[in-house]
């Protein structure tokens, strides 16, 4: 538009009617503040118009946001410039109208997501940086200045490597972080133990997510920040007190097992003092039932554990020795079938002491001493019940004996109830066959 100095239309070109919508005959000649309706009858304009002819100023780039009748809300970027005819000397104004309403709009739009994120940083408990795809900081939050006692001036706007005294130039997190926009991955759990300047040494959590940014197609970065000092403090000295109460565990094993091992030793000599075979008898079994027991303890020292044991490790090796004390010439033909799971020892202790009972009553009752015959132990697990069985292919129980005055029969009926199981017993001249069932979860209830 050309304006005279007394701001009447003098001149517009097509673009001015067709955008606003005006007609010619109505405009040219015209007061601006008067045109149309009064729709340009904005102070902002008129002032800033009056101050040129006035001052001689320049409108450079004064938006004016306004409402049209016929064409609604409008953003105008105006510039503006005086000019004198030659001759008359005559004033003039040339106004350059620019309808930046989608890049206004666009822009406010942005700055509102701006604050709404900043808020939203802010608020975050954590410590948290924004990101762009160089890695340089765009934002921080408030709790990543007070957790690193670092300043907004030395942080937004530098790049991630050159933070700080280069604290978090760590070569596998940028090369983690730089793979993110490209493809699309993710930073998970990375831990960074590092010697800050102002907090000392800190173990840091961290997490980076990709961030599109719609209109502009850019990417950013989340990096997420978590201090993890304490827990892996708090772990640190858990894992040494464990580790301290396991080794005394283990001392404790070890001299249970000594202990054990002297108690047996002890009553073997006591039994080669005694002419009453009865007595002696007695006295061998009663070591039998200690070394069942010292067996455990010894298993369990050679697995370096402190409250379970193998089944098939510790049971195999108790049959075996067994066999071995028997003193037969030709020991029986012997069958193993053991599950192989971790056993409590407040299973283990009544279980091997069942075993002990019934496999050594079939070595000294089922064979004779010449030896031959078969000796079954086999231990498995169905429908969450443990099952023991335990057969020999002797000539039977003689049901007129009494063998260890009842003693071996009633501790065998003791531990059976102290596992919560039950115990049947065949046995005809084919031989005898004890089953023990007891609950899988037995140890697991009792704790």
């Amino acid at each position: 538009m050309v304006l005279t100095e007394d701001l009447v239309v003098e001149y517009a070109n097509d673009r001015f009617f067709a955008t606003f919508e005006v007609d010619r005959d109505e405009t040219i000649g015209a007061n601006l503040s008067s045109l149309g309706n009064g729709q340009w009858n904005i102070p902002t304009l008129i002032g800033a118009l009056d101050r040129i002819l006035d001052e001689g100023h320049k409108v450079e780039d004064v938006e004016v946001d306004h409402v049209f009748p016929h064409i609604g809300r409008r953003v105008m970027r105006l510039n503006a410039r005086k000019t004198i005819r030659p001759g008359n000397g005559s004033r003039r104004i040339l106004l350059a109208i620019e309808d930046v309403t989608a890049e206004s709009d666009a822009a406010a739009a942005l700055e509102r997501e701006r604050l709404l994120s900043k808020g939203i940083v802010d608020t975050v408990r954590e410590p948290l940086l924004v990101l762009d795809e160089q890695l340089g900081i765009i934002s921080a939050s408030r709790a990543f200045y007070a957790t690193f006692h670092v300043e907004p001036g030395e942080t937004v706007g530098r790049k991630l490597d050159d933070l700080g005294n280069g604290q978090w130039a760590i070569p596998a997190l940028l090369e983690l972080l730089t793979d993110v926009v490209p493809r699309n991955t993710s930073v998970e759990d990375f831990e960074v133990k590092h010697v800050f300047p102002k907090i000392g040494e800190r173990n840091i959590l961290l997490n980076a997510r990709k961030v599109h940014r719609e209109g502009n197609h850019t990417h950013m970065l989340l990096l997420a920040m978590q201090d993890i000092t304490e827990r892996r403090r708090l772990e640190a000295e858990r894992a040494a007190a464990l580790d301290h109460a396991e080794r005394l565990l283990e001392e404790l094993n070890h001299r249970v097992m000594n202990s054990l091992s002297m108690i047996g030793g002890i009553i073997a000599m006591e039994a080669r003092n005694l002419s009453d075979e009865d007595c002696k008898a007695a006295f061998t079994r009663m070591r039998a039932r200690v070394d069942a027991v010292g067996k455990l303890y010894k298993t369990l020292s050679r697995a370096g554990a402190v409250d379970q044991v193998n089944t098939r490790q510790y049971l195999s090796s108790l049959i075996e020795d067994l066999i071995i004390s028997s003193g037969h010439a030709k020991p029986p033909e012997l069958k193993v079938d053991i599950v192989e799971l971790p056993l409590s020892t407040r299973v283990a202790i009544p279980l091997g002491l069942i075993v002990n009972e019934l496999a050594t009553n079939s070595l000294k009752y089922a064979f004779s001493e010449e030896g031959g015959g078969h000796l079954s132990v086999l231990l498995g697990v169905e429908n969450d019940m443990f099952q023991l069985s335990i057969s020999d292919n002797g000539g039977g129980i003689d049901p007129n004996a009494r063998v260890d005055s009842g003693l071996g029969q009633k501790l065998t009926e003791a531990f059976t109830t102290q596992l919560g199981g039950k115990m049947t017993t065949h046995s005809d001249e084919t031989g005898t066959r004890h089953r023990l069932v007891f609950p899988h979860n037995f140890a697991e209830a009792k704790t």
